[in-house]
């Protein structure tokens, strides 16, 4: 009895020492009494005003914070447009009602939204940096190639080719999926993607084991926009993109969305074309008796293409939504390049002056179809979703190359060539959240995936009957790579400390066939199976964070990380069409490998936001373009398993409000890179042996946006960025710099915008490169468009306009979550 009497008073102690209970509420206009949803909801620690919970209101105006243990706090309840509350509770044994909340206008504040609610928004969080792009004037009409080019820490090239805090080896996704991106397609899909689709852009240097680990550099996600707003509302655009030296382009686009408490369903189509003129030239010195080269070269190329994406939410009820959504992208292109070749013997000092015309057209086709299952399990916030997504891809091609001598206009040689491609991707995925409680949680996933490739390539002599095929060009490589993961994360907040720890484990599998003809006179098709690649392994994150006095924040992760080749990478077609240059790819790379640290620091002030991250990232296996003359003094490039690299270096974003009408966001990267030294010899031929020695460099780029309020109606735009010299495998590349400038005029209550954007106004992105091998050394410039300039007129309809959003604090309250749509 004495037991039993103890253990109760002892059960009772306990409860009520490690109580924990529920605030709710309601918050409501003070005029309309209508709810107010996505108001910021945060639950303050009353002595140190230390950030214990947060939430958004829902479309009803309601609000929980569930779990909250015993004591005093404050109640911070704040929204655009309106003035800020602070509610003093004492949290006891009883649950709180604090029933309908009134918030009042301050139209003080709304006239102010109106002029600083343009530009881009940066939001950082425990593994990622957020970007709100959808107001960005000097990507509109552009594509989200130009989006891409104004983010911080990314670089786009003028072939399209992305980069991450200048490593190529990233990984670019559609709403949190890969989408069947490739290198192969990548460049070609963000071209024709409208920009006027996206609505925020996700950097994570080192994602979380919770994502794919693939990316050495990190991920670059691309969010479009989906909102979700009672009733229905769209827009119109229409414009043109003039690009120097070209015949100008239209583009348009429609955008339609409706919501209701059952349904949301949103449809956009745009149509976009571009002209691009690019050239540049290539002097390579022949040493050790090989010969030397001299080139020009003139490119046009463009492409027209058709971009649709539509979807459905269905809500079954309060807990269980199904969606059905899609995307795709139908285009075609042509090229046009002429190079002037000047080519010194090296034993006869004779020179020989050819010209090479390649034109070419082709198609190509992206989609993605992906069905997904959301099961809210609890006010906390647990969930279960499941998606089930599938991505084909495919493309064409026909290019004919005619080299002539100039001495007597001879042809030397006449290939017409054709090509194919066709991918296919599946994936599934199953996501598991259990919230704790509002500062901890468990994460548990699987995801499979399965993707196959093939491109048959061929040429003849004539194009059109009787064509005799040229059985050398004959190639086939067919590639089929499957991914199958399970993964683990749990990450909690006690006081000012935060952390995050996980493991994700992922079995890997390849096998490709390569089929071609051994010579002009084989009457049947060899096949070599590669041989099969299955490999098990494990890739650990942890990020730990400090919340320090005064609005600072300390961030520390550490990662592992691959990047796998794929494609072209590994395809070993031979590529004629420059006869001066040999392109192949290589099925025997081995994937990039790096273990990456990252410790960040974010100071916030009322108008300042300062983020600084210091990085280390270690690379084995690294895979870079590599060039060298053949048997026959032709030079080759390919990809190679170089070396070693170790990259450091120190990140500074910096945010700034200036006088309320300049918003000024501003990038510098300091980074050091050694490259060890290697060795490596032709697939085809093990004698041609390259050496480089160890080669080191420090860097730094800048890059800075400033948006500007000229009026109410009136914003500008402007952005700069410079580039230091960078390490390549073989040499280095040269400064580059440029500048960008949008305009945006808004007219009929902000109903109807115009949109000026002029992009590398002064015509400087070029780039130029010095590399050395075995047998000689090269300088080279190529620019790839030049000059643009676009103009958009956008008009906005529908029964309401999308509220404004909720602000959001731009420090470091920990978001474990991810904010994929």
């Amino acid at each position: 009895m004495r037991r039993t009497i103890i253990l109760s008073i002892l059960s009772v102690l306990v409860s009520q020492i490690f109580a924990v209970l529920t605030i709710k509420g309601k918050i409501i206009d003070s005029t309309t009494k209508s709810p107010i949803d996505f108001v910021n909801v945060a639950l303050l620690k009353a002595d140190t005003e230390l950030h214990t919970a947060g939430v958004s209101t829902d479309t009803k105006g309601s609000f929980l914070l569930p779990q909250v243990p015993k004591g005093k706090y404050t109640l911070r309840v704040s929204f655009v447009g309106y003035n800020s509350l602070n509610i003093p509770l004492n949290v006891s044994d009883k649950e709180l009602d604090l029933g309908e909340i009134k918030l009042f206008e301050n139209s003080k504040a709304l006239k102010e939204i109106e002029v600083l609610g343009q530009g881009s928004q940066m939001t950082l969080n425990i593994d990622k940096k957020v970007f709100t792009v959808d107001q960005n004037i000097a990507s509109a009409g552009g594509s989200a190639s130009d989006v891409l080019q104004n983010i911080p820490s990314v670089d786009v090239d003028g072939e399209g080719n992305v980069s991450l805090r200048s490593n190529g080896s990233v990984e670019v996704w559609i709403n949190g999926k890969p989408s069947g991106l490739t290198a192969d397609n990548r460049a070609q899909v963000l071209q024709q993607m409208p920009a006027e689709s996206i609505d925020k852009v996700e950097i994570m240097t080192n994602p979380s084991a919770k994502f794919k680990p693939e990316g050495t550099s990190g991920i670059i996600n691309i969010v479009l926009k989906k909102k979700r707003k009672a009733g229905y509302y769209g827009s119109l655009s229409a414009g043109g993109i003039w690009v120097d030296g070209t015949k100008p382009t239209a583009t348009l686009g429609v955008s339609v969305n409706y919501s209701s408490s059952k349904l949301d369903a949103y449809l956009n189509v745009g149509k976009r074309g571009m002209n691009f003129k690019g050239g540049g030239y290539t002097n390579r010195y022949g040493i050790n008796g090989l010969d030397t080269l001299f080139q020009t070269s003139d490119l046009l190329r463009g492409y027209s293409g058709l971009f649709g994406r539509a979807g459905i939410d269905y809500h079954l009820n309060e807990k269980h939504t199904i969606s059905l959504s899609g995307f795709i992208m139908d285009g075609s292109g042509y090229s046009d390049s002429k190079y002037r070749n000047t080519f010194q013997n090296a034993s006869t000092i004779k020179y020989r002056l050819f010209n090479l015309d390649n034109t070419g057209t082709g198609t190509r086709n992206s989609s993605s179809l992906n069905l997904d299952y959301k099961l809210d399990i609890d006010k906390l916030g647990s969930n279960l979703m499941a998606s089930l997504s599938y991505s084909p891809h495919s493309r064409t091609g026909a290019e004919h190359i005619l080299q002539t001598e100039v001495k007597d206009g001879t042809v030397s040689n006449n290939v017409y060539q054709y090509y194919e491609g066709n991918n296919q991707e599946y994936e599934f995925k199953i996501d598991y959240t259990k919230q704790f409680t509002a500062n901890s949680k468990l994460e548990l996933g699987a995801n499979s995936s399965i993707e196959t490739r093939e491109s048959p390539a061929w040429a003849t002599n004539n194009k059109t009957n009787p064509a005799k095929e040229i059985k050398s060009y004959y190639n086939n490589f067919m590639e089929s790579d499957q991914v199958h993961a399970l993964y683990g994360t749990y990450g909690s907040k006690m006081g000012k400390f935060s952390y995050q720890g996980g493991v994700r484990a992922e079995y890997f599998s390849r096998n490709w066939d390569n089929s071609y003809y051994e010579s002009e006179t084989a009457t049947n098709i060899t096949t070599i199976h590669g041989p099969n690649y299955n490999k098990l392994q494990f890739f650990p994150s942890l990020f730990i964070a400090y919340s320090l006095p005064a609005k600072n924040e300390l961030q520390l992760n550490i990662t592992r990380r691959i990047q796998r080749p794929h494609g072209r990478e590994i395809n070993p077609f031979r590529s004629y069409s420059d006869s001066t240059k040999i392109q192949y790819g290589n099925p025997n790379l081995l994937p990039e490998s790096s273990s990456a640290f990252e410790m960040n620091y974010v100071k916030n002030w009322d108008n300042h936001t300062l983020s600084a991250s210091a990085y280390y990232r270690f690379t084995d296996n690294v895979m870079q373009q590599v060039q060298f003359f053949n048997a026959n003094n032709v030079m080759e490039s390919t990809t190679m398993n170089v070396s070693k690299s170790h990259n450091m270096g120190l990140e500074l974003i910096a945010k700034n409000r200036i006088m309320k009408v300049i918003n000024l966001t501003s990038t510098l990267n300091l980074y050091y890179n050694k490259l060890d030294s290697s060795s490596y010899s032709s697939i085809y031929n093990a004698s041609i042996l390259t050496k480089t020695p160890e080669k080191e460099l420090f860097s730094w780029s800048l890059r800075s946006m400033a948006n500007v309020i000229l009026s109410k109606t009136t914003f500008l735009q402007l952005t700069g960025d410079y580039a230091s010299p960078r390490l390549i495998s073989q040499g280095t590349q040269s400064a580059s710099y440029a500048f960008d400038l949008g305009l945006r005029q808004t007219f009929m209550n902000k109903n109807l915008s115009l949109s000026l954007m002029a992009r590398d106004i002064f015509n400087t992105r070029k780039n130029t490169s010095y590399s050395s091998g075995v047998g000689f050394t090269q300088t080279s410039l190529q620019y790839f468009m030049g000059r643009m300039v676009g103009l958009t007129a956008t008009y906005n309809f529908g029964n309401m306009k999308p509220k404004q959003s909720p602000i959001k604090k731009e420090s470091s309250d920990m978001n474990m979550g991810s904010d994929n749509e």
